[in-house]
């Protein structure tokens, strides 16, 4: 009998009638949908200080729903792409300001919302904002909010919960790493859901040259996991890195030079970090503008490492509209759309990477699918993608077989 040959013009022909299964797989390579890793989600929390003493009142109580919102919907499914898919949120990533001020109340608050994802083994890590800083005033290291200095947010509190590692479900395990120095200035976690290693560093406020120093080498020390960074100010809102000089910036905050400080274009291409070789993504919040309310960016940059792997860096912050904590909701102009979360889906199968965001507050979902959307912050009670992007981390294979006949009938 001779071979079955199917010629480049007759392959589609044959996907399309029916010899998707097995044949297909050989021929290509590709793995079986079913035995590719399952889809699942990192919920960013985008400066939630709003929350912990004055929205809706001094209680924290909309802080810690916000928490519970993600235990209790970590599995609700999501629709809005295709196929249709269980969030499965597994983890959780903070990029700072957890409080407006380092106040008893206010920490107080801040520490019974996070605890609810303690206690639901849900991990998470968060790095310190400006605002976790007493007065406002990160010029000095030492004024650091005893918060993270040495109470919950602490190296020493946060490598007790994690122990000997969180179990996850599934398989999934999270697992403390380690820190800079007894606070929880500098830390990192590992986290390996749905087979793929994640080492995430939770860096300070426009950290200086010895806390990049150390970050590096733990990344380096872990050289198996693709590499996170989450600190409070990284991007602006208009989606550029955090220059010296910029508003919001390190010299706003009078905080001196290198080595003290440094911006994310000191960090990126000073520092080296623009050479990382494990480094997929960087997470931040922190800036604002007065007529935006809410924003996102993402912004894809090239590596300059031997790989030259994209990194994907991405701006989220909600705060404004939770100090305004407006008592009636409007999806037309985002008032009362509080408690934000937004979620970040990996889709192993796919190869994408997907970005959404909700109010745990009304249910509503963000509805621009602009990264620049000033005037335009509207909302929908339907689900929005806000983007898909391919993405694979530092995996060199894509099981694309669920696309196959989309791409081929396209």
């Amino acid at each position: 009998m001779k071979n079955l040959e199917i010629t480049r013009r007759d392959f589609g022909m044959v996907v399309l009638g029916g010899f998707v299964g097995a044949a297909a797989s050989r021929i290509l390579r590709i793995p079986p949908v079913e035995a590719a890793a399952p889809d699942f989600t990192i919920a960013i929390i985008p400066d939630p200080q709003g929350l912990a003493g004055r929205c809706p009142d001094k209680t924290g109580r909309y802080y810690t729903a916000m928490m519970k919102w993600i235990v209790h919907d970590k599995n609700l499914a999501l629709t809005s792409s295709e196929p249709s898919f269980d969030a499965n949120i597994k983890a959780v990533i903070g990029v700072g300001d957890c409080v407006q001020s380092p106040t008893p109340d206010e920490v107080k608050n801040a520490e019974a919302a996070w605890t609810v994802l303690d206690t639901n083994k849900i991990a998470f890590i968060e790095p310190p904002g400006n605002n976790d800083y007493v007065g406002n005033h990160p010029s000095s290291r030492s004024n650091l909010g005893e918060h993270f200095k040495t109470g919950y947010f602490s190296a020493k509190n946060r490598s007790g919960v994690y122990g000997s590692g969180i179990d996850l479900g599934g398989g999934d395990m999270a697992y403390w790493v380690g820190s800079q120095d007894a606070t929880g200035a500098n830390t990192a976690v590992k986290f390996v859901i749905s087979g793929t290693r994640m080492l995430i560093l939770g860096m300070d406020f426009f950290a200086g040259n010895a806390a990049w120093e150390w970050a590096h080498d733990v990344m380096m020390k872990n050289s198996d996991c693709e590499c996170y960074i989450t600190t409070h100010a990284w991007l602006t809102i208009r989606g550029k890195q955090f220059e010296r000089r910029d508003i919001h910036g390190p010299e706003s905050y009078l905080m001196a030079g290198p080595p003290y400080s440094n911006s994310a274009t000191e960090a990126w291409s000073t520092l080296g970090v623009n050479a990382w070789p494990n480094l997929c993504g960087i997470f931040c919040g922190h800036d604002t503008v007065k007529d935006q309310p809410l924003g996102w960016q993402r912004d894809a940059i090239k590596s300059e490492s031997a790989r030259q792997q994209t990194v994907q860096q991405l701006f989220v912050n909600a705060q404004q509209l939770d100090i305004a904590c407006s008592a009636s909701a409007s999806r037309a102009t985002g008032a009362g759309e509080i408690a934000n979360v937004f979620l970040l889906t990996r889709r192993p199968a796919l190869g994408l990477l997907e970005g959404r965001m909700i109010s745990t507050h009304t249910g509503n979902w963000f509805k621009s699918e602009s990264s620049s959307f000033p005037g335009r912050n509207s909302w929908s009670e339907r689900e929005k993608l806000l983007f898909s992007v391919p993405f694979t981390g530092l995996s060199t294979e894509r099981a694309v077989s669920a696309r196959i006949p989309a791409a081929i009938a396209g």
